[in-house]
């Protein structure tokens, strides 16, 4: 295998290592992409100590086991609207009581303004990752990338601020 000089070869034999790892087509054509920029962008780091298709092995088994850690990571990640939600599947922050019922509305009115006090109590950064979490339904991933946040970070505040709100709520 190792007359790689072909460039379709060479992307068939890097397909088929992903598809050992992957199992899917699909996914299997973006772990080839990914594993043949690698490449080219390492291309560099290619020392001869053993054949090229070995090197090239490596680089595409690792973009697929990059590629796999990504989804099972993503496949953890809860929508916040699941636990927040009514018996509609309505989000509870979007849940409007009848107009007819005045004291109801003052009740959440009250209940929602605790919820922001106690949210922000806990220091600037967390009500937009709070509200963004549980009151717009959006994904840690989703968050991170717009406030320029790791993951992680947005995990803990959004966890505080809920522990904040469930306080509230008691």
């Amino acid at each position: 295998m190792e007359n790689l000089e072909d460039p379709t070869r060479l992307r068939s034999y890097v397909k088929s290592i992903a598809m050992k790892y992957v199992r899917d087509d699909q996914d299997a054509e973006d772990v080839t992409q990914d594993a043949m920029l690698l490449a080219y962008r390492y291309r560099d780091s290619f020392r001869g100590e053993s054949r090229y298709s070995t090197w090239l092995y490596r680089v595409t088994a690792t973009a697929a086991l990059m590629f796999l850690r990504k989804q099972r990571r993503r496949s953890r990640e809860i929508p916040a609207s699941k636990g927040g939600a009514d018996e509609e599947g309505t989000p509870w922050i979007e849940r409007q009581p009848s107009t007819d019922d005045t004291r109801r509305e003052l009740i959440a009115r009250d209940e929602l303004s605790a919820v922001e006090h106690a949210v922000a109590a806990l220091g600037a950064k967390y009500p937009v990752v709070f509200w963004k979490r549980y009151g717009e339904g959006r994904t840690e991933s989703e968050i991170a990338r717009e406030l320029s946040l790791s993951i992680a970070a947005v995990k803990t505040r959004a966890f505080r601020g809920r522990q904040a709100a469930l306080r509230v709520a008691r």
